[in-house]
């Protein structure tokens, strides 16, 4: 990995100099394995000289070099430190993967819990933000476009139970790290006994996976790469509703803006979301990690190197992936600039129509014992959107007859700074007054606009069913149900 996106502590894990102190681990478990308890003397004696000499990484890539082979050079590196009558315990009837397996689960547990610790990172930084703004009303928005009302905790919530989803299959995952190997050259443990795995295995911490060929199969890796690749993803989907909320005009949030940062070589007024466009980039590189992985469960019989290769590059990198894009979102979230004031302005330019299902619902009841049909409820409340939507006089003129020079578009520009802004007429106000329109935009006829706003007049002409009907519109009414979501979710 490039510095820019790498690591520190999963460089580490993966390596070289840990590698092989994780192959002598595992070498040394046999050997102490194959001796037990009545010859632990020997085992002790093997395991203190290859200890008072650290392995030598330079000589032992020199080696691989001669003999084109990293696990044998290896061996003969640490050989080299024993005398001639104990050299014969070191990787005696094992074959290489049997010494890797065991290391290579080690480095995918000590890389899942530096992952771990972001996760815990970014999980509780949404909490906060969920808490925080649980009052804070925004428009929810579907396909792109306005919805119903919710809160802005509650938005933080579904992100957060996404997360959720992705660690649990983790957790699932990490079970397969149960399971390692030591039952030599094609699985069938022509070297080494069952019992002796099993007991070598269990003071590395793992069980026997019964079934291997020389390697394990990465039918059991390939969930953890899945998991992985998922939280960026989901970093992603995060991300990008971010970058939507910090669109120019009414921003509604924006990711961390340093004192000193420039947005624009060219436009010094822009705030570019850099960090969370990253989120996309990263979301694109851990697919292509966890493809490579996943094309690694075919293996020729019972042993070809293909999937060698692959390892040693796509994990690593998977994992600096994953935590830099941890690292990066909770940097992001705790920082993030939230614009309630902008929320409000949002809510009051939808005009009501965050309660189009609510309206819809009144009318169609209250319509069912006068002989109209819920179709007709739903383009009551369709047409009041459209007609609160209607363009006025100037901009009709403007769609109409666009400029035809700028020095026209310049004069129409300063026109349109001086026109007056008007609050925006709510659906709520058309249609508790009977006050719908024919548009261009229904099919509806001017017979049956006159015939619902008859309807509309005779119902709210009691105050009871105004009362009713105005309520619909409150904030503790639609979201009177949002408690349930923080109950199951954060359990409060």
């Amino acid at each position: 990995m490039i510095p820019r996106y790498e690591q520190v502590e999963i460089t580490k894990i993966w390596s070289d100099e840990n590698k092989v102190i994780l192959w002598q681990r595992a070498e040394l478990a046999v050997i102490k394995a194959v001796l037990g308890e009545t010859s632990m003397e020997i085992y002790l004696k093997i395991r203190r000289l290859l200890l008072k000499h650290p392995i030598d990484i330079g000589w032992w890539k020199n080696r691989e070099k001669e003999i084109n082979h990293d696990l044998d050079a290896f061996i003969d590196e640490r050989k080299r430190f024993l005398p001639p009558d104990l050299q014969h315990y070191l990787h005696e009837e094992l074959t290489s993967y049997d010494t890797e397996e065991p290391a290579f689960a080690f480095m995918l547990k000590e890389s899942i819990r530096v992952v771990e610790k972001w996760l815990c990172e970014f999980t509780q930084a949404l909490k906060e933000k969920a808490l925080k703004y649980r009052y804070t009303i925004m428009m929810g928005r579907t396909h792109g476009q306005e919805a119903e009302l919710q809160t802005f905790g509650k938005r933080c919530l579904t992100w957060l139970r996404g997360l959720m989803v992705d660690i649990e299959n983790l957790q699932m995952a990490k079970k397969n790290l149960r399971y390692s190997k030591l039952s030599g050259a094609i699985g069938n443990y022509g070297g080494i006994d069952p019992e002796l795995e099993k007991t070598a295995l269990r003071k590395l911490g793992f069980k026997p996976f019964y079934g291997a060929t020389q390697i394990m199969p990465r039918e059991l890796y390939t969930p953890l790469a899945q998991s992985f690749c998922q939280i960026v993803v989901t970093l992603d989907k995060i991300a990008t509703d971010i970058r939507l909320g910090a669109r120019s005009g009414q921003p509604i949030y924006q990711e961390p803006f340093g004192k000193k940062q420039k947005g624009s070589s060219r436009m010094p007024h822009k705030e570019n979301t850099i960090s969370t466009e990253q989120m996309e980039g990263m979301a694109r590189m851990a697919r292509n990690f966890h493809s490579m992985i996943l094309e690694n469960i075919k293996t020729w019989e019972e042993r070809a190197i293909e999937q060698s290769s692959v390892e040693r590059v796509a994990w690593p990198n998977l994992f600096h992936i994953v935590i830099h894009s941890l690292k990066t979102m909770t940097r992001v979230l705790n920082g993030l600039a939230v614009y309630p004031d902008n929320m409000l302005l949002e809510v009051i330019e939808s005009r009501g129509c965050y309660a189009t299902g609510e309206a819809k619902k009144f009318l169609g009841n209250k319509g069912a014992v006068r002989g109209f049909i819920p179709e007709e409820a739903y383009r009551m409340v369709q047409l009041a959107a459209f007609n609160v939507f209607e363009p006025g006089f100037e901009a009709k003129q403007l769609r109409e007859n666009p400029p035809t020079s700028l020095a026209q578009a310049d004069e129409i520009l300063l026109g349109f700074q001086k026109l007056p802004r008007p609050l925006p007429i709510s659906i709520e106000e058309v249609l508790l007054n009977g006050k719908l329109q024919i548009s261009s935009q229904l099919e509806a006829t001017e017979a049956d606009v006159e015939r619902w706003n008859n309807f509309l007049k005779n119902i709210f002409c009691h105050p009871l069913n105004r009362k009713e009907f105005s309520r619909m519109f409150s904030v503790p009414h639609l979201l009177r149900n949002e408690t349930k979501i923080y109950q199951e979710i954060l359990r409060i």
